[in-house]
């Protein structure tokens, strides 16, 4: 079926009163974005998207204007990227867990996807050495993200450095989603764009900034691949949605705004979340990345998180099962919504784990 099977449960299941499924920082409201009404386009001048925002993007990642791709989320950014370098029976390499929409659409596009792990028991590091004994003449694509979807780890520069020679040595692409990038602050690295000509990046205001309805996304990459993206990008359409792209411009005028809350959100939740962890350590183990909004706990006594998650809807609550991500016995966890909606749900899953180890 050519569809994201999570992406299905996740638009009909995932939401419960105590969402510890979100996988972004809680969405904005008006008040969170001002706005004057004449910063609001219906129509634009520019015929590859509204240059304000190209210019934002391009200045924020230390990019050029001609290096950024608009697209309506990273999602989709990931579809065009991938779209434009695949065709079927080309070779991709894909990292162990991952977010089965990326996965799904390589699979749609008929490449052939070859899994590089990235283990619990190294702290789900991006392995160079895993990836080199995949990478074969027909490898396309090595596919990442950074931070982890799901676990939230970061990928080392000097791992992705590594990788970035093989792809230029067999004349493969790298992609990094580095949508979760900005929730590292200032401990952020530069932008995946910046490691090689063989990389790609994607991103949005999504995850970081709670703004999926302005769907804010955009490509990074060297300039004569951004416009083959471009053209590609014309069989979706003729423009861009003014008025959300006018809105994104705006947004980044905003971002220290913006990045103040979630700092609010995250650094009390991530607290709760750590000190959660420590505590049921003899029913749950975790790499625990110093700063993410997800982390992605394996239980010790159960071979799959389904019955956790059946009984935990019976309490108004959400996490996601871990065999969205190919691993049964582990679910993701998210904690970028309101503290006290985080506290309870925390609770409730407390609660519900202790009673199926009694």
């Amino acid at each position: 079926m050519k569809q994201s099977v999570y992406m299905a449960w996740a638009k009909r299941h995932a939401a419960a009163r105590y969402n510890l499924a979100n996988s972004g920082i809680l969405g904005c409201e008006a008040r969170d974005l001002p706005l004057r009404p004449e910063e609001i386009l219906l129509n634009g001048p520019g015929p590859e998207g509204h240059p304000p925002l190209i210019e934002a993007i391009a200045a924020k990642h230390g990019a050029r204007p001609e290096q950024v791709v608009l697209a309506q989320g990273t999602s989709f950014a990931n579809f065009l990227a991938c779209a434009t370098l695949l065709a079927p029976g080309d070779e991709v390499i894909i990292e162990q867990p991952t977010y089965d929409p990326l996965l799904s659409l390589v699979r749609y596009l008929g490449a052939v996807v070859k899994r590089a792990g990235r283990r619990f028991e190294e702290g789900y590091a991006v392995d160079p050495d895993g990836v080199g004994r995949l990478v074969s003449s027909r490898t396309r694509l090595i596919a990442l993200t950074s931070p982890h979807n799901p676990t939230g780890v970061v990928a080392a520069p000097e791992a992705l450095s590594r990788i970035g020679r093989m792809a230029e040595e067999t004349g493969a692409w790298v992609l990094v989603d580095e949508v979760y990038r900005d929730i590292l602050f200032q401990d952020a690295p530069p932008s995946a764009v910046h490691a090689g000509p063989r990389f790609i990046a994607t991103g949005s205001l999504t995850k970081s900034y709670g703004l999926g309805g302005l769907r804010c996304g955009w490509i990074l990459c060297e300039a004569e691949l951004a416009e083959r993206m471009r053209r590609l990008n014309d069989l979706m359409g003729a423009v861009g949605p003014a008025p959300a792209e006018s809105m994104g411009a705006a947004a980044f005028r905003n971002l220290p705004a913006l990045e103040a809350r979630t700092r609010a959100l995250l650094e009390p939740n991530t607290r709760l979340v750590h000190a959660f962890l420590r505590d049921h350590a003899d029913l749950l183990e975790c790499v625990i990345p110093p700063r993410s909004m997800t982390v992605f706990p394996r239980l010790l006594h159960a071979a799959s998180s389904d019955p956790l998650h059946d009984r935990l809807r019976e309490r108004e609550t959400s996490i996601v099962p871990g065999r969205f991500f190919e691993y049964p016995r582990h679910f993701r966890l998210g904690f970028a919504v309101r503290t006290e909606d985080v506290a309870e749900g925390l609770r409730r899953l407390s609660e519900v784990l202790r009673a199926g180890s009694a």
